[in-house]
């Protein structure tokens, strides 16, 4: 364990962001290797678990941590200046843990015991069909993009049992259920190790099976284990930050990298300074600018977030509006300002093993993410507006745009 945690069994949210900054050097040395071998190295993933990023969001009873919502954030941010797939990995694969804890007991209970260090890659592009087999069910199923499957000792998926459209059930696996494809050949994160994978008649006892709705609703069957309000909540606006530590990280670490890289750069055909340039100035300031609006925005909906969940409360449909919005918004100016970082690099960030290019790359990738595609993100405030209803319950429940103030669909915490 990390010497900033080692003297306490459960850290404060500062230590653990003390301990996943202390990583970055080694870190930052492994990102090439990361990305040659289309996974973190066995080594990185040894040094996250000793820093205990692993058991951010993994329940007390089990041995985890249970932090309040934003430390995911937080650790993200700080590990992904120096590798973009380990910020991911600590981001979101990391905080996958929390959906265990929403199963039943029998679930849980055997899960934890066999997995005292769990990392849990999770499928939802692609899907699975239920057979019931007597007192259990036969799955059947591919899913793509499984972040970490490389490392992971377990895996959740979606499925569906009958002849519904959508998916009915959440489905958790074992390793011995499922088959990598080892397909992941990406531009960006590309140490994510994000490989599909396939089911072929694996037979799945039933506590290890959740309904969707009970899983995505708040208070979750597993929840009631649990005194943390991380367990409980209703999802869907939670699930908008698992990118915010990812996405703003990725972009500092461009900065960082640009200006190292910079300070001593001459022009390849006069020898001129670089750095005394007005114009690489004023860009390099304009992508400062960007990064730490970007911080703002998510640091408010993470803090949003978790006042929400420690008063017990719903989200709300404002809520609702402003993490599509906010973090969508956020995440294109992470995308700008690293783009412009690399492109004022010049042919040289686009060749070799440039990080500022790595860096741009990585957070390009993020934000190609569903939740963060700009449409989908952005419509629904524009719904709301026109008086338009959006299909959500939680924002067409919302007062008319032309009987209020305006606080809803800015986000205002209200």
């Amino acid at each position: 364990m990390s010497s900033a945690i080692a003297g306490s069994n459960i850290p404060t949210k500062a230590e653990i962001v003390e301990a996943a900054r202390a990583l970055i050097p080694s870190l930052r040395a492994r990102a090439n290797e990361a990305e040659d071998l289309r996974k973190l190295p066995d080594a990185t993933v040894a040094d996250l678990k000793a820093a205990g990023l692993h058991k951010i969001y993994m329940p007390k009873r089990f041995g985890g941590f249970e932090m309040d919502w934003g430390a995911h954030m937080e650790a993200s941010r700080e590990v992904s200046q120096a590798c973009g797939s380990v910020g991911w990995t600590t981001g979101l694969v990391f905080s996958h843990v929390m959906w265990i804890a929403r199963f039943g007991a029998d679930a849980q209970e055997e899960f934890f015991a066999d997995n005292p260090d769990p990392i849990v890659a999770t499928g939802s592009a692609g899907g699975g069909k239920l057979k019931k087999d007597g007192d259990a069910y036969v799955l059947t199923g591919r899913w793509g993009f499984m972040s970490g499957i490389d490392h992971a000792n377990g895996a959740m998926v979606i499925a569906t049992l009958g002849d519904e459209r959508i998916f009915t059930h959440f489905v958790l696996l074992y390793p011995d259920d499922f088959t990598s494809e080892n397909n992941w050949q990406a531009e960006g994160l590309r140490g994510t190790g994000s490989h599909h994978v396939k089911v072929e008649g694996a037979r799945i006892p039933a506590h290890r099976l959740i309904e969707r709705d009970e899983m995505l609703q708040p208070d979750p069957p597993g929840s009631k284990l649990h005194n943390s309000y991380i367990y409980k909540v209703r999802t869907s606006a939670y699930q908008k930050s698992w990118f915010a530590g990812i996405l703003v990280g990725t972009a500092m670490g461009a900065l960082q990298e640009y200006a190292a890289l910079t300070r001593n750069r001459k022009g390849a055909m006069f020898g001129e300074s670089i750095v005394e340039q007005v114009p690489v100035q004023g860009r390099v300031g304009e992508a400062a600018a960007e990064i730490h609006a970007a911080n703002l925005i998510v640091e408010d909906l993470c803090r949003m977030l978790h006042e929400r969940g420690a008063a017990g409360q719903d989200i709300r449909g404002e809520d609702l509006l402003s993490a599509k919005r906010d973090m969508t918004f956020a995440s294109r100016l992470c995308l700008r300002a690293a783009e412009r970082l690399s492109g004022m690099m010049g042919v040289s960030a686009q060749t070799g093993r440039n990080p500022v290019q790595r860096h741009f790359r990585d957070c390009r990738t993020v934000t190609t993410h569903i939740e963060l595609q700009w449409d989908i993100s952005m419509a629904p405030t524009g719904k709301y507006l026109f008086g338009v209803p959006t299909g959500d319950p939680l924002v067409d429940g919302l007062e008319k745009p032309d009987s209020v103030s305006g606080k809803a669909y800015l986000g205002t915490r209200i």
